[in-house]
C-alpha cells in the first residue's frame, strides 16, 4: 500500500521533463543548472533535494542556500509536503547561514561576545550620520546615504586576501569600488575609509553587527581557522545554492571555502536574470562556476511553461545581444500561439500612463481578474513623475484598486496624508489621528504640545480649538489660524457641488507654515498635491476618504495580492513573479536603460582607454548596459499571455525622448517581433 509520502515523491519525479530529470540523475559532483525564465527552476531544485533524501542522505548533511527568506520558506513547505522531516537541514539565505556560523564561532571575532545583536539598515545609516556629524563633515558634498552605500558595496564586493588584515581588505575594497563604481566620490576615498573605521569601532563597542558583517565575519572565520572550515565542509556533504547569478564576491568565496575538498555542489540560476549589480552581485560567478569547480556537469533547462511563443521570441531577440553569457539563449515554448507584444508611442509621460490605465480598465471589462495584471517599470520615478502616483490616481478614478511593490504609495506620502487628514477633520472633528497630523505641521507646536492638545480635544469635544484652555502652547497665532481655516472649510463643505479642489487653498495656507516649506522640493510636492486632487476631483469627498481607508487596510504582500487589485511594481521587485497581462512603462533611453548605467558604461570605457586596462580587469566585472538588458529580459518574461510596451516622445516639460535601444534591437533582429501602433515610432 502506497503512502501519502510515496505519492508526493512519485509525483515529484513524474512531473519532471527530460532536461529536469538530468539534474537528479547525477547527485554527486559539481553541477550547474542553467534555468531560463519559466522553465521550472524551483521544481527541479526541490526534486534534487528530494532525490538526495530518498538516497538516504541525512538531512543534517544538506545545506540549501536561497536568495530570499520567501524562497527559503517556500522550499521548506514543499519538502514538508513531500513528507520529509527537515528540522536538521540548513535552509536559508546567505545571511541566515552565515549568522548560524557566527553564532557557533563568535569567539573567533575579536571584540564581540555571545550576546551580540543585529542592527537594521536604518540604524546603520543613523550611526554613519552621527559619525559624519562628529567629524565635523556636515558641510562637505558627501551624503551619509552615499557613504553608507559605498561602505556596504565595498564589503560585499571585497576580494578577501588572508595576507592582509581584516580592516585593510575592506579599505582596499572601498578604494576600488569608488574608482570604478562611484567615481564622483574619488576625492573622499580616505575620508570614507576613516568613516568605515569609526563605524566598525562603534559596532564593536556596542557589541552589534550589521547584515554585511554576517557575511564578512563568516568568511573571515573560514579563512583564518582551518579546523572550523574543515568542520563545516565535513558536516555538509551536499550544498545547493539557488539564484547563483545573484551572488557577490563574499558569498562566492564562502561557497568556495566550504567546497575546498568536497565537490558536491549544485548551483542553480540564469545569467540572463542577474540584475543585482547594485548590491555588488555579478554574473561572473555563475559564468565562472565550471572553472571554479572542475568537472562541472551543466544542465540547461529550455522548456518554458509560462509564456506564449511570441513573448519568448521577443525576450530571446533582446537578451542574445548580451556578450556576458555562457552561450546563446534558447527557450522552447510549451504554450500555444498568442498575441504579438505591442509597442505604443505617446506624447508625454502623463499620456503614456493614462493610456496604460485605460488599457487596464479594458482588460478588466473583458473579464481579466485585476491581480493578473501588472505594470512594471525600471523605476517608479520616471521623468520626474511618480508613475505609481499618476497611474494610481487614474486607476482609482475607474474604481480599480492597486498595490505597489518597490516604491512609496501615493497615499503613504506625508504631504498627501496631511491633506487627507485635513479633509477628515472637516468631516469628522472627532478623528484624533487627523488632529495629531495637522497639529504636527504647525510652527511652535512640538510633540509634547500635540499630545497635550489631543488630550484636551478628547475631553472637550464640540468646542472650538481656541476655546480649549491649553497650557504650554506658545503658538497662539498658529492655533487661531487653524481654527479660522477649519471654520471656513466647514462652511465650504456645506455648499452644493463641493469638490476637493475647494479645500486645497485653505490647506496650503497651513502647509506653508510647516517646516517642510523650507525644503528644496516643497514646490514639487505642492504641484504633486495639486495634480493628485485635480485627477480625483470628480470623486465625492466621502467616497474618496472611504477609498483611501480601504487602501490603508489592503497592504498586500507579493504572495497574497487581493483579486481586485492591480500590481504596480519595479522590475527588480517583480523578479520571480508572473502575470497574464504585463505592461512595461518607460521604454525610453535614460529610463530603460537607466541614465546611470549609460554614465557607468562611459566610465568603464574611459578607464579601459586611459589606463590601458582590459575590461575584464575591472573589479566590478559587469557591463552596466548588459545589466539593464537583463532587466528588460526579466520584465518581458514576467508576461504569460499579453505584453504591452509603452514609451513617450517627450517628458512632461517637453524635453525630447528616444526609444529604448532594447526595443530597437529586438525590431532589428526580428522585424515581426512587435506590433507597433504608430509609424511615428521610427521617426523619433
Amino acid at each position: 500500500m502506497s503512502t501519502k509520502k510515496d505519492k508526493e515523491e512519485n509525483q515529484t519525479y513524474v512531473s519532471l521533463d527530460a532536461e529536469q530529470t538530468q539534474a537528479i540523475q547525477n547527485l554527486d559532483g559539481p553541477m550547474l543548472i542553467l534555468a531560463s525564465a519559466g522553465t521550472g527552476k524551483t521544481r527541479t531544485l526541490m526534486a534534487k533535494v528530494a532525490a538526495l533524501l530518498d538516497n538516504s542522505v541525512p538531512t543534517n548533511e544538506i545545506m540549501l542556500v536561497t536568495f530570499t527568506n520567501k524562497a527559503a520558506n517556500e522550499m521548506k513547505s514543499r519538502l514538508i509536503a513531500m513528507g520529509h522531516d527537515i528540522r536538521d537541514m540548513w535552509i536559508g539565505t546567505f545571511h541566515n547561514i552565515c549568522n548560524r556560523i557566527l553564532r557557533e564561532n563568535y569567539s573567533k571575532i575579536p571584540g564581540i561576545n555571545s550576546k551580540y545583536t543585529i542592527i537594521m539598515p536604518d540604524d546603520c545609516l543613523k550611526h554613519i550620520k552621527l559619525i559624519i556629524k562628529g567629524m565635523g563633515l556636515e558641510d562637505i558634498n558627501l551624503k551619509p546615504a552615499d557613504a553608507s552605500e559605498i561602505i556596504s558595496f565595498a564589503r560585499n564586493a571585497m576580494q578577501y586576501d588572508p595576507a592582509h588584515k581584516f580592516l585593510d581588505n575592506i579599505e582596499y575594497s572601498i578604494a576600488d569600488v569608488i574608482e570604478y563604481k562611484f567615481p564622483k566620490h574619488q576625492e573622499y576615498i580616505k575620508l570614507i575609509q576613516k568613516i568605515h573605521s569609526k563605524y566598525h569601532a562603534m559596532k564593536l563597542g556596542n557589541n552589534v553587527i550589521d547584515f554585511d558583517d554576517m557575511l564578512v565575519y563568516a568568511l573571515y572565520i573560514l579563512y583564518t581557522d582551518e579546523a572550523v572550515r574543515q568542520k563545516y565542509e565535513r558536516q555538509f556533504e551536499y550544498i545547493l545554492v539557488d539564484e547563483y547569478q545573484d551572488t557577490n564576491n563574499v558569498q562566492a568565496a564562502l561557497i568556495r571555502q566550504l567546497r575546498k575538498h568536497n565537490a558536491n555542489i549544485t548551483a542553480v540560476g540564469d545569467e540572463a536574470q542577474a540584475i543585482y549589480e547594485w548590491r555588488a552581485a555579478t554574473p561572473g560567478h555563475i559564468l565562472g562556476f565550471p572553472y571554479a569547480f572542475e568537472g562541472t556537469r551543466t544542465v540547461i533547462l529550455t522548456q518554458n511553461y509560462r509564456s506564449t511563443p511570441q513573448i519568448i521570441n521577443a525576450a530571446i531577440a533582446s537578451i542574445n545581444h548580451n556578450t556576458i553569457r555562457l552561450e546563446e539563449k534558447q527557450m522552447n515554448a510549451t504554450l500555444n500561439d498568442g498575441e504579438l507584444p505591442t509597442v505604443s508611442l505617446h506624447t508625454n509621460t502623463y499620456d503614456e500612463l493614462e493610456y496604460i490605465a485605460d488599457q487596464i480598465y479594458g482588460h478588466i471589462q473583458n473579464g481579466i481578474t485585476p491581480n493578473k495584471i501588472a505594470v512594471l517599470a525600471r523605476t517608479l520615478q520616471m521623468n520626474r513623475v511618480g508613475i505609481h502616483h499618476v497611474l494610481g490616481m487614474r486607476l482609482l478614478s475607474y474604481g480599480i484598486q492597486y498595490v505597489v511593490f518597490g516604491g512609496k504609495d501615493l497615499f503613504d506620502k506625508k504631504h498627501i496624508r496631511d491633506f487627507i487628514a485635513f479633509l477628515e477633520l472637516i468631516y469628522n472633528p472627532q478623528n484624533m489621528i487627523a488632529w495629531e497630523r495637522i497639529l504636527g505641521i504647525l510652527p511652535g507646536i512640538g510633540p509634547k504640545s500635540v499630545k497635550n492638545t489631543i488630550l484636551h480635544l478628547q475631553n472637550e469635544l464640540g468646542k472650538s480649538i481656541t476655546e480649549i484652555k491649553l497650557k504650554g502652547i506658545k503658538a497662539k497665532a498658529s492655533i487661531e489660524l487653524l481654527n479660522n481655516v477649519l471654520t471656513e472649510a466647514r462652511t465650504r463643505a456645506q455648499q452644493p457641488k463641493v469638490s476637493m479642489m475647494d479645500f486645497l487653498e485653505p490647506f496650503l495656507e497651513l502647509y506653508a507654515l510647516s517646516s517642510s516649506a523650507k525644503d528644496d522640493d516643497f514646490a514639487v510636492r505642492v504641484k504633486e498635491l495639486e495634480e493628485t486632487i485635480q485627477e480625483l476631483n470628480d470623486m465625492p469627498i466621502d467616497e474618496f476618504l472611504h477609498e483611501v481607508q480601504l487602501k490603508g487596510k489592503s497592504k498586500a504582500n507579493k504572495a497574497n495580492v487581493p483579486d481586485d487589485h492591480v500590481i504596480i511594481s519595479t522590475i527588480h521587485q517583480a523578479k520571480g513573479l508572473e502575470w497574464d497581462v504585463v505592461h512595461i512603462a518607460g521604454c525610453n533611453e535614460n529610463i530603460l536603460p537607466h541614465y546611470r548605467s549609460i554614465i557607468e558604461e562611459n566610465v568603464v570605457v574611459d578607464l579601459v582607454e586611459r589606463e590601458n586596462k582590459d575590461e575584464s580587469e575591472i573589479m566590478i566585472g559587469n557591463n552596466p548596459i548588459e545589466e539593464e538588458r537583463r532587466l528588460f529580459y526579466v520584465a518581458v518574461t514576467r508576461a504569460k499571455k499579453v505584453l504591452n510596451l509603452t514609451m513617450s516622445e517627450s517628458t512632461p516639460l517637453g524635453d525630447p525622448l528616444s526609444p529604448s535601444r532594447f526595443i530597437m534591437e529586438v525590431h532589428e533582429t526580428d522585424p515581426n517581433a512587435f506590433e507597433f501602433d504608430s509609424i511615428d515610432f521610427f521617426s523619433m
